[in-house]
Protein backbone atom coordinates (compact mmCIF):
# COMPACT_ATOMS: atom_id res chain seq x y z
CA UNK A 1 0.00 0.00 0.00
CA UNK A 2 2.89 2.35 0.73
CA UNK A 3 5.83 1.69 -1.58
CA UNK A 4 7.85 4.49 -0.01
CA UNK A 5 7.71 2.77 3.36
CA UNK A 6 8.61 -0.57 1.79
CA UNK A 7 11.66 0.98 0.15
CA UNK A 8 12.62 2.56 3.50
CA UNK A 9 12.70 -0.97 4.93
CA UNK A 10 14.66 -2.20 1.91
CA UNK A 11 17.21 0.56 2.54
CA UNK A 12 18.07 -1.18 5.81
CA UNK A 13 18.73 -4.48 3.99
CA UNK A 14 22.18 -5.34 2.65
CA UNK A 15 22.63 -4.23 -0.95
CA UNK A 16 22.68 -5.64 -3.58
CA UNK A 17 21.88 -8.96 -1.87
CA UNK A 18 18.15 -8.30 -1.58
CA UNK A 19 17.92 -7.37 -5.24
CA UNK A 20 19.50 -10.71 -6.14
CA UNK A 21 17.33 -12.64 -3.68
CA UNK A 22 14.19 -10.96 -5.03
CA UNK A 23 15.21 -11.77 -8.61
CA UNK A 24 15.87 -15.42 -7.79
CA UNK A 25 12.66 -15.84 -5.76
CA UNK A 26 10.64 -14.19 -8.51
CA UNK A 27 11.89 -16.41 -11.28
CA UNK A 28 11.99 -19.69 -9.39
CA UNK A 29 8.42 -19.09 -8.23
CA UNK A 30 7.37 -18.11 -11.76
CA UNK A 31 8.92 -21.29 -13.13
CA UNK A 32 6.92 -23.32 -10.61
CA UNK A 33 3.70 -21.31 -10.85
CA UNK A 34 3.30 -20.64 -14.58
CA UNK A 35 5.93 -22.36 -16.71
CA UNK A 36 5.46 -25.74 -15.02
CA UNK A 37 1.67 -25.40 -15.36
CA UNK A 38 2.03 -24.81 -19.10
CA UNK A 39 4.38 -27.76 -19.46
CA UNK A 40 1.99 -30.05 -17.55
CA UNK A 41 -0.85 -28.92 -19.82
CA UNK A 42 1.25 -29.75 -22.87
CA UNK A 43 1.50 -26.11 -23.95
CA UNK A 44 4.70 -24.40 -25.08
CA UNK A 45 5.72 -21.92 -22.39
CA UNK A 46 7.67 -19.74 -24.82
CA UNK A 47 7.20 -18.59 -28.39
CA UNK A 48 10.14 -19.14 -30.71
CA UNK A 49 12.92 -16.61 -30.19
CA UNK A 50 13.57 -13.80 -32.65
CA UNK A 51 17.20 -14.88 -32.56
CA UNK A 52 17.69 -17.16 -35.55
CA UNK A 53 20.83 -18.63 -34.04
CA UNK A 54 18.90 -20.36 -31.25
CA UNK A 55 16.54 -23.31 -31.42
CA UNK A 56 13.19 -23.38 -29.63
CA UNK A 57 14.22 -26.35 -27.51
CA UNK A 58 16.84 -24.12 -25.86
CA UNK A 59 14.18 -21.74 -24.49
CA UNK A 60 14.59 -22.76 -20.86
CA UNK A 61 18.37 -22.17 -20.74
CA UNK A 62 17.90 -18.86 -22.59
CA UNK A 63 15.21 -17.94 -20.10
CA UNK A 64 17.52 -18.69 -17.18
CA UNK A 65 20.29 -16.63 -18.77
CA UNK A 66 17.94 -13.72 -19.37
CA UNK A 67 16.49 -13.81 -15.89
CA UNK A 68 19.89 -13.76 -14.25
CA UNK A 69 21.38 -11.16 -16.61
CA UNK A 70 18.36 -8.84 -16.78
CA UNK A 71 18.87 -7.69 -13.20
CA UNK A 72 22.39 -6.21 -13.62
CA UNK A 73 21.70 -5.29 -17.25
CA UNK A 74 18.80 -3.15 -16.12
CA UNK A 75 20.79 -1.58 -13.28
CA UNK A 76 24.03 -0.65 -15.03
CA UNK A 77 22.58 1.71 -17.69
CA UNK A 78 20.76 3.56 -14.93
CA UNK A 79 23.96 3.96 -12.91
CA UNK A 80 25.91 5.09 -15.96
CA UNK A 81 23.30 7.57 -17.12
CA UNK A 82 22.84 9.01 -13.62
CA UNK A 83 26.59 9.56 -13.30
CA UNK A 84 26.68 11.08 -16.79
CA UNK A 85 24.54 13.89 -15.37
CA UNK A 86 26.93 14.28 -12.45
CA UNK A 87 24.55 12.88 -9.84
CA UNK A 88 26.10 10.80 -7.05
CA UNK A 89 24.55 7.32 -7.00
CA UNK A 90 25.12 3.88 -5.53
CA UNK A 91 24.96 0.87 -7.87
CA UNK A 92 24.19 -1.49 -4.97
CA UNK A 93 20.97 0.33 -4.07
CA UNK A 94 20.02 0.69 -7.72
CA UNK A 95 20.39 -3.09 -8.06
CA UNK A 96 18.23 -3.61 -4.97
CA UNK A 97 15.46 -1.45 -6.43
CA UNK A 98 15.67 -3.03 -9.90
CA UNK A 99 15.55 -6.52 -8.36
CA UNK A 100 12.87 -5.87 -5.76
CA UNK A 101 10.24 -3.86 -7.69
CA UNK A 102 9.39 -6.65 -10.17
CA UNK A 103 8.89 -9.09 -7.29
CA UNK A 104 6.07 -6.88 -5.99
CA UNK A 105 4.11 -7.05 -9.26
CA UNK A 106 4.78 -10.72 -9.99
CA UNK A 107 1.60 -12.10 -8.34
CA UNK A 108 -0.46 -9.97 -10.72
CA UNK A 109 1.56 -11.31 -13.66
CA UNK A 110 0.78 -14.85 -12.45
CA UNK A 111 -2.91 -14.01 -12.24
CA UNK A 112 -2.88 -12.74 -15.83
CA UNK A 113 -0.92 -15.83 -16.91
CA UNK A 114 -3.34 -18.19 -15.19
CA UNK A 115 -6.40 -16.40 -16.60
CA UNK A 116 -5.03 -16.56 -20.14
CA UNK A 117 -4.18 -20.24 -19.67
CA UNK A 118 -7.64 -21.01 -18.27
CA UNK A 119 -9.37 -19.08 -21.07
CA UNK A 120 -7.20 -20.71 -23.75
CA UNK A 121 -5.64 -17.37 -24.69
CA UNK A 122 -2.05 -18.06 -23.67
CA UNK A 123 0.30 -16.60 -26.25
CA UNK A 124 -2.46 -14.44 -27.76
CA UNK A 125 -2.40 -10.66 -27.81
CA UNK A 126 -5.37 -10.48 -25.43
CA UNK A 127 -3.16 -10.07 -22.36
CA UNK A 128 -1.05 -7.20 -23.73
CA UNK A 129 -3.10 -4.43 -22.04
CA UNK A 130 -2.84 -6.22 -18.67
CA UNK A 131 0.91 -6.69 -19.06
CA UNK A 132 1.27 -3.03 -20.08
CA UNK A 133 -0.58 -1.95 -16.93
CA UNK A 134 1.63 -4.18 -14.77
CA UNK A 135 4.75 -2.80 -16.49
CA UNK A 136 3.56 0.75 -15.79
CA UNK A 137 3.05 -0.16 -12.13
CA UNK A 138 6.55 -1.65 -12.04
CA UNK A 139 8.02 1.52 -13.57
CA UNK A 140 6.24 3.51 -10.86
CA UNK A 141 7.67 1.29 -8.13
CA UNK A 142 11.16 1.59 -9.54
CA UNK A 143 10.69 5.37 -9.68
CA UNK A 144 9.66 5.44 -6.01
CA UNK A 145 12.75 3.40 -5.13
CA UNK A 146 15.07 5.63 -7.14
CA UNK A 147 13.50 8.70 -5.57
CA UNK A 148 14.03 7.24 -2.08
CA UNK A 149 17.56 5.90 -2.51
CA UNK A 150 19.09 8.26 -5.02
CA UNK A 151 17.10 11.39 -4.13
CA UNK A 152 16.22 11.94 -7.77
CA UNK A 153 13.51 14.33 -8.95
CA UNK A 154 10.29 12.53 -9.93
CA UNK A 155 10.69 13.07 -13.67
CA UNK A 156 14.22 11.63 -13.57
CA UNK A 157 13.14 8.70 -11.39
CA UNK A 158 10.29 7.82 -13.78
CA UNK A 159 12.58 8.24 -16.80
CA UNK A 160 15.16 5.85 -15.35
CA UNK A 161 12.43 3.44 -14.29
CA UNK A 162 11.21 3.40 -17.89
CA UNK A 163 14.79 2.92 -19.08
CA UNK A 164 15.08 -0.22 -16.96
CA UNK A 165 11.77 -1.71 -18.08
CA UNK A 166 11.23 -0.50 -21.65
CA UNK A 167 14.83 0.11 -22.61
CA UNK A 168 16.49 -3.03 -21.28
CA UNK A 169 14.23 -5.71 -19.78
CA UNK A 170 11.48 -5.87 -22.42
CA UNK A 171 13.86 -5.90 -25.42
CA UNK A 172 15.99 -8.59 -23.76
CA UNK A 173 12.88 -10.66 -23.05
CA UNK A 174 11.77 -10.34 -26.67
CA UNK A 175 15.15 -11.51 -27.87
CA UNK A 176 15.89 -14.30 -25.42
CA UNK A 177 12.61 -15.51 -23.92
CA UNK A 178 9.60 -14.41 -25.94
Amino acid sequence: YRPGRAFDRLFEAPAPHWGLYATLVRFVATALASILALALLGMRPFAPSYLTLTRHDTARPRCSFFRCSGWPSGSCPVRLSISFFGVESDIDWIMNVVGFAPLVVTPVVWLVDWLTIALGLHGADAAIPAYAAVSSWEIGLVAVGFRKFERLPWIAAVTWGALVKAGVCIPMAELFVR
